[in-house]
């Protein structure tokens, strides 16, 4: 099981006790089960441990354990299937929308990003039943786990970590040298969980990064877009606007809210010749453009 936002950490996610792979039920360290491990400061650390404590991660916990009972069954891609089923949340795309993702060749997919840790984890379930050769650039959170399963992410930085500017151009070298060699990359562009503008209004999906644009254009890969239904609760949404640590403490919550929900992300028809003309003389603009046309996907006729 495991957790992320990709709103934030580092030393989070669920990771295995044992170094090496056990053939039944591998234990997973609750220790690790926290966004409190990305920030230094201790209170601040605190509050978040126990705002987790008071909503979501007891119940996170009763799935770990139950996940444990038959994870020897679910490696490596099969993990993530595995994780969701126990977590009741099932993938209701159409097959020949997911047949719209090329088989072969180097692609780049972008989505927004409404929830957080499930996602990345349907990212990687729904993508997998199409190639094996993917990458999901993701918050570290998602990267501390069953060790097959964590060759399919390669991590994002949390803005707060101090080694944040390293590591971002590691990531940024990892997922183009992967691209080069003709494999899939997934990413939400915004690099931000949707949230609101206003106590009560609807949730926004943010501005998307140039960072995408220059990824697709230096590999020369096919564009796939994918449009995730959904949004975290009001409660998070006012947190978002109070302060970091409400947010952070909430994350939990908000993957427990996911459970027991069926899941229908959108996967679009990879973009014409003529749709990624503006790539290469307007960057910035293009990924303004392919942000409302991915978020277009859930009001067309698909």
């Amino acid at each position: 099981m495991k957790v992320a936002d990709t709103a934030h950490n580092n030393n989070s996610g669920l990771t295995p006790r044992a170094s090496q792979t056990p053939s039944t039920g591998e234990v997973y360290d609750r220790r690790t089960l926290t966004y409190a491990n990305s920030f230094d400061d201790r209170w601040t650390s605190l509050a978040i441990r126990t705002l987790e404590w008071l909503t979501g991660k007891f119940t996170i916990l009763r799935m770990v354990a139950k996940f444990e009972k038959t994870n020897a069954d679910h490696r490596g891609n099969k993990f993530w299937r595995g994780a969701l089923d126990v977590m009741g949340i099932k993938l209701q795309t159409p097959e020949e929308q997911i047949n719209r993702i090329p088989e072969t060749g180097p692609v780049v997919v972008v989505a927004n990003h409404p929830h957080g840790m499930v996602d990345g984890m349907i990212f990687a379930d729904l993508i997998g039943r199409r190639r094996l050769d993917y990458r999901i650039l993701t918050r570290s959170v998602l990267t501390g786990l069953d060790e097959a399963a964590t060759s399919f992410m390669i991590p994002v930085p949390f803005p707060h970590d101090p080694d944040a500017q390293r590591k971002m151009v590691e990531m940024r070298a990892k997922a183009m040298a992967h691209l080069k060699e003709g494999g899939v990359v997934a990413l939400f562009p915004s690099g931000v969980v949707m949230s609101s503008d206003s106590w009560f209004g609807s949730p926004v999906e943010r501005e998307w990064n140039v960072f995408t644009a220059q990824l697709i254009r230096r590999s020369g890969a096919q564009v796939v877009p994918m449009f995730f239904p959904g949004r975290n609760s009001r409660a998070y949404q006012i947190a978002c606007r109070v302060s970091p640590i409400l947010r952070q403490g909430l994350l939990l919550h908000e993957i427990v809210r996911s459970c027991n929900k069926p899941q229908n992300p959108v996967v679009g028809h990879p973009l014409t010749a003529e749709q990624m003309e503006r790539l290469h003389t307007d960057p910035r603009g293009f990924m303004a453009w392919l942000r409302e046309y991915t978020l277009g996907l859930g009001k067309s006729d698909r």
